[in-house]
């Protein structure tokens, strides 16, 4: 059975560059410890992606997204997933708006970034990699 999973990618332009922020997970998470991955989760109880992604976002990063929209869905193999992917532009106080209740940290990224993280799956690098390209 596929797990749908809602995710946020938040972002912010900075010296003509797209920037992304990913969380690096927690040595203990039950997926992917220690990683790089994307900000979100599962869909619980009937919930539409929507309605996932803010309780999920409210749990990790104690943060209302406001104003996201969807980017696209994506359907992976490997994982056994769909991700339904909603970006957010940020402004340069997101951090400090933010707190960490479940990842190590937050991180920003560019596209050349991503690319050299051996820490981010692959599934995730053609997420970003469709997300950079509409950005340009």
């Amino acid at each position: 059975m596929k797990r749908d999973v809602a995710i946020l990618i938040p972002y912010k332009k900075r010296d003509g560059q797209t920037l992304v922020f990913l969380e690096r997970r927690a040595k203990n998470a039950a997926r992917l410890a220690d990683w790089f991955g994307f900000w979100g989760g599962g869909l619980e109880n009937k919930e539409t992606p929507e309605q996932a992604l803010i309780r999920e976002i409210k749990e990790e990063l104690n943060f209302e997204p406001i104003g996201f929209r969807h980017f696209k869905d994506f359907e992976f193999g490997v994982l056994k997933s769909v991700k339904h992917i909603y970006v957010l532009e940020v402004d340069e106080n997101f951090e400090s708006d933010i707190k960490y209740n479940e990842a190590q940290y937050g991180q920003w990224f560019n596209q050349q970034q991503i690319e050299e993280e051996k820490l981010l799956i692959e599934d995730d690098k053609k997420v970003l990699r469709e997300f950079f390209k509409q950005m340009m």
